[in-house]
């Protein structure tokens, strides 16, 4: 119970006391958010020039002192954020890596709470008993690993404490050093005094080693290591006044959204240096985060989530039935989850862009998919090891014709247009369809033995063809029956029952409406859509600063959409956009 001497709280009321009574301060003393409105203080960011080498860009810009900021907008509030799962695991590998292979299982975690697709929202971060059982459960593991023997000790304090003189010296170095990397910020003069109170007890009590252990073990279960506690670096002027975002914290806002992780020691030098305070300081130092390795698990962590990849991997998708693919196992499965998350990685770091992320044929198979996509397989290929090919171009553009989107948006036996299509609107155009009315048949149709064999297709027409379905069936069938030609388990295929499939469709309520034969057509058109750049935004907006976006703030995702159309649709430059945008670099005071 280090954590309940560190903080106050009797050692018999439990940690969940403990983390509760914190979490409330913590939330007392940092919420004092509000909604306001303003011009953009530092101007946004200007636009890259196109044909820039493959990776991030490296441009840097500030707008000019006597230009007028063009770009207008309010700014929503910065509510107060736990780590995410993943987050929170990154964060514990990034700071202990050499003792990953040391460490048993560690207990799962409750799942976040999935708030307009995305598990790093505040909105759906409440604590719970559980959640603060795992968190000391881990706390303990990783403090117990990291001071296994003597010499892990003193590398982890680096400091001499052999004697009662120095024992004091060495406890605030090491109190100082490794909570500024847990904080994220160096440590104030009552927080480090108070660890190294109870640290000087520890060791008088027990030993040097055993109070390096409970003090690492209390900082992993400190609120201000679990949240992301955020005061403006400016405290006076009105109420509701917007000022720059601390430098620790805006190193954390940077180092969260672009690794979902912790600060490395060179962007904490950068926040102590004031070195994050104008467009180009700040463009310079994600440019190089995203050049980092640790910059992949982003792009993938953010894709998975935005397009619902994850789906193939619940429990529902385990199987398919013979008909549709007797061979379908959960290692293809996960190999189908796989395949998507080497596709985003190296399309996006070799400076891809959204139009690669629908059109490009680039692939990453296996054997097993590699049998699914109907590719030769070569005799030299290790079975499990994955390769780059090109798919067909006639039968698949961009990961949404890959088997992850495909299987995870189809019932085990049959393709379902709807969802297939109800899932492109709602993640790649941003729009929620209307439930269907009350009282409807909404299970799979199916043919009666009398009538023949029927395509999925004609099933779904018939089903969909009362009045009371046609306004919204005619956009979503317009989109779904585009996926025909591949099966429920992702398989391309030219025949259902025998019977020719009919893949032709309609775009309808997009900027790009047009009739198109087939998902290569489909992703041809949406690439162009600025519909779907301008959803792009919106959704790399609430993923970076863990809320919905307000009103006032469509002002800056259309100026943004307008720079990512201009840049060809760069990742990488709407990743420098967003961190150079008002809303990300801002907040309000109340004070």
């Amino acid at each position: 119970m280090a954590a309940a001497a560190v903080y106050g709280v009797r050692p018999d009321e439990g940690m969940e006391t403990v983390v509760r009574a914190a979490y409330v301060a913590l939330v007392g003393a940092v919420l004092s958010v509000a909604l306001a409105s303003c011009s953009d203080p530092g101007g946004g960011p200007a636009a890259c020039a196109s044909g820039r080498p493959a990776g991030p860009a490296t441009c840097t810009y500030d707008a000019p002192p006597s230009v007028a900021p063009a770009l207008p907008t309010e700014v929503g509030p910065s509510p107060l954020r736990r780590l995410s799962n993943q987050e929170y695991l990154f964060a514990l590998q990034d700071l202990f890596p050499a003792v990953q292979a040391q460490l048993a299982p560690l207990p799962p975690l409750p799942n976040d709470g999935d708030v307009g697709g995305f598990a790093n929202a505040a909105e759906g971060q409440a604590p719970s008993d559980v959640r603060i059982a795992r968190y000391e459960a881990i706390a303990n593991m990783y403090a117990a690993a990291a001071t296994v023997d003597n010499a892990a000790v003193r590398a982890l304090v680096g400091c001499e404490y052999g004697s009662p003189a120095l024992l004091e010296a060495c406890a605030a170095q090491f109190v100082s050093t490794t909570g500024r990397r847990l904080f994220r910020r160096p440590l104030e003069d009552v927080e480090r005094d108070r660890l190294v109170v109870r640290f000087v007890r520890w060791a008088n009590a027990l030993d040097f080693e055993a109070a390096v252990q409970l003090t690492l073990g209390a900082l992993l279960q400190a609120p201000q290591f679990l949240y992301r506690p955020e005061l403006p670096s400016e405290q006076t002027g009105p109420a509701d006044t917007l000022v720059h975002v601390d430098a620790y914290a805006l190193a954390s806002r940077l180092s969260f959204f672009l690794w979902a992780s912790v600060p490395d020691e060179a962007l904490l030098a950068a926040a102590a240096a004031d070195a994050l305070h104008t467009n180009s300081q700040i463009t310079a130092e994600a440019t190089r985060m995203l050049a980092d390795p640790r910059a992949k698990r982003v792009l993938w962590d953010f894709h998975r989530q935005w397009l619902g990849l994850d789906r193939v991997l619940e429990p529902e998708h385990n199987v398919r039935t013979p008909e549709v693919d007797a061979r379908w196992t959960p290692l293809r499965q996960q190999a189908a989850h796989t395949e998507s998350q080497l596709f985003v990685e190296n399309v996006l770091t070799s400076g891809g862009s959204l139009k690669d992320l629908l059109r490009s044929r680039r692939a990453w198979l296996n054997a097993d998919l590699t049998d699914l996509y109907g590719l030769p397989t070569r005799a030299s290929d290790d079975g499990s090891a994955f390769r780059e090919v090109e798919l067909p171009a006639s039968e698949r553009a961009g990961i949404l014709t890959r088997a992850a989107f495909l299987a995870g948006y189809s019932h085990r036996g049959a393709t379902s247009p709807p969802i297939r299509a109800n899932a492109l609107q709602l993640r790649l155009l941003c729009r929620t369809p209307a439930p269907p009315p009350p009282n409807l048949d909404t299970t799979p149709p199916t043919a009666s033995e009398s009538d023949g064999p029927q395509t999925n297709r004609s099933l779904f027409e018939a089903r969909t063809a009362p009045p009371v379905c046609r306004t919204c069936h005619v956009g979503l069938n317009g989109i779904g029956f585009g996926f025909e030609s591949f099966n429920a388990a992702g398989q391309f295929t030219r025949l259902d029952h025998g019977l020719p499939i009919d893949s032709t469709g309609h775009l309808y309520g997009t900027d790009v409406d047009r009739d198109f034969s087939g998902a290569v057509a489909l992703f041809e058109a949406l690439g162009d859509s600025r519909d779907v750049h301008r959803c792009a935004v919106q959704q790399w907006l609430r993923y970076a600063l863990g809320r919905a976006t307000i009103a006032g703030e469509a002002k800056l995702i259309d100026a943004l959409t307008d720079r990512f159309m201009r840049d060809g649709g760069s990742v990488f430059d709407l990743l420098l956009g967003v961190v150079t945008s008002p809303s990300f670099r801002y907040q309000h005071t109340g004070t």
